[in-house]
């Protein structure tokens, strides 16, 4: 048996297949407006914007900022005169229609939410998260949803998990595993705060010996081994 009575999923490569979903809001953002498609422009897409969200998750970027500040970077970077506003907009519009989940997620949903309290904490734009939790049919699953632009501030940060923490009705800590892709936002947040922690490692992810008390899994159905 484990000790756990609630579990804590992240959402993006979490539940969510992100990436499918995110180079097919960000292609038909760039042809509607005949900017020039291709897998390198995706990759440097997602450089610049792990960068802002990992300056946002830390602190250094206001989520007001958050939105538009990728396609500046990538219009600058391609050196393209386009409205930044128009293009996030419309990559924002077309991600929030996206139901892409990972497979096996909602066999592990189904078995979970037999067991045990099941909550969703997710760093995501809330005119993105909540039209997907829609089209996808996961909301309720959930006993409460954590969304950081709604709460005005991300994991890894303590009060974000404050937050979810006074959402559960403050169990013992010991009692609450987190499961997440990012090992440094969903990981390490949640073990700094005293949580457990499950790291959902995509083939590919370096690893990550400072993690600490945690378990490695590659995918999302592996998790029923341990719950």
């Amino acid at each position: 048996m484990t000790p756990y009575t609630w579990l804590l999923f992240d959402a993006d490569n979490t539940l969510w297949d992100f990436d499918a979903a995110e180079a097919h809001a960000l292609e038909q953002t760039l042809l509607e407006r005949d900017i020039a498609w291709s897998a390198e422009v995706l990759g440097t897409y997602r450089l610049i914007n792990r960068a802002a969200w990992d300056d946002y998750e830390a602190g250094r970027l206001p989520k007001e900022q958050l939105r538009d500040i990728r396609f500046r970077r990538l219009l600058e970077h391609y050196r393209q005169d386009h409205p930044a506003e128009a293009l996030s907009l419309s990559y924002r519009n077309y991600l929030a229609a996206s139901h892409h989940l990972l497979d096996g997620a909602m066999e592990v949903l189904e078995y979970a939410q037999s067991r045990y309290h099941l909550g969703l904490i997710t760093n995501g734009l809330q005119e993105v998260q909540r039209p997907r939790l829609a089209n996808t049919g996961i909301a309720d699953y959930f006993a409460f949803i954590a969304i950081s632009d709604e709460l005005g501030v991300a994991k890894p940060q303590a009060a974000f998990f404050d937050h979810a923490h006074a959402q559960m009705g403050r169990p013992p800590r010991k009692e609450v595993l987190v499961i997440g892709d990012n090992p440094n936002a969903d990981v390490k947040g949640a073990i700094d705060y005293g949580f457990a922690a499950c790291w959902l490692r995509h083939p590919g992810a370096a690893d990550r010996r400072h993690l600490g008390e945690t378990f490695r899994i590659r995918k999302i159905t592996e998790l029923l081994r341990y719950i």
